[in-house]
């Protein structure tokens, strides 16, 4: 596993511009390109809670998620001089974040170790069952999404966890809009049917 760039970092105290106030996104984001070290310590800092939850929903271990994001930072570093401002700077740096990690999730996939905690939960998902069986659900959410195939899992999270539109996912996956439709309908329909299973069966064994 790569040395994190954020696991046990101390991020320093800026030094901040007299005219830091009146900087835009894309002027400091610019300086970042450069190569300027406080510009891109400002940069990582900016996005990388932003890193840490799209690499906390899609991948199911903590040392995923650690190698995930320290490639989606680099990559992010890498990507400034493409920033034009047109979306906001969290806007942009997700989308590179959640590309990294699909890249990652197909050709790097280890073999699981300390699962990531909370992300998702089951509110988060509660929109793929409108019953929200949440409480009452034999196993954890994780494990349901596990279970389906790689496609159906990653358009639910990047939906359900990530909060993108039908569209957002077919262009950050590459297939098409109605591809991303049938992967989101067999996906819901395999975790209720699972989660219902285990319920009625978890009723049936207390009666």
């Amino acid at each position: 596993m790569a040395v994190s760039l954020f696991q046990h970092t101390r991020w320093p105290a800026l030094a901040v511009p007299h005219d830091a106030a009146t900087e835009s996104d894309l002027e400091r984001v610019g300086r970042a390109a450069r190569g300027e070290p406080q510009a891109q310590a400002w940069l990582l800092q900016q996005v990388l809670p932003r890193v840490r939850r799209v690499t906390r929903a899609l991948l199911g271990t903590a040392a995923d998620a650690d190698d995930a994001a320290q490639l989606a930072l680099l990559a992010i570093l890498r990507s400034a001089s493409t920033y034009r401002g047109e979306a906001s700077l969290a806007a942009w740096a997700k989308r590179i974040a959640v590309r990294t990690t699909l890249r990652y999730l197909a050709g790097e996939r280890r073999t699981p170790s300390a699962p990531v905690a909370s992300e998702p939960d089951g509110e988060e998902l509660a929109a793929a069952d409108p019953t929200n069986p949440s409480e009452a659900l034999a196993r954890d959410v994780r494990e349901y999404l596990d279970e389906l195939p790689e496609a159906q899992r990653t358009a639910i999270l990047l939906q359900h966890a990530l909060g993108h539109s039908v569209e957002e996912i077919a262009a950050l996956t590459g297939v098409s809009p109605d591809t991303v439709k049938g992967r989101l309908k067999l996906g819901t329909a395999t975790l209720r049917k699972r989660a219902r299973q285990e319920i009625a069966i978890g009723r049936r064994r207390q009666s």
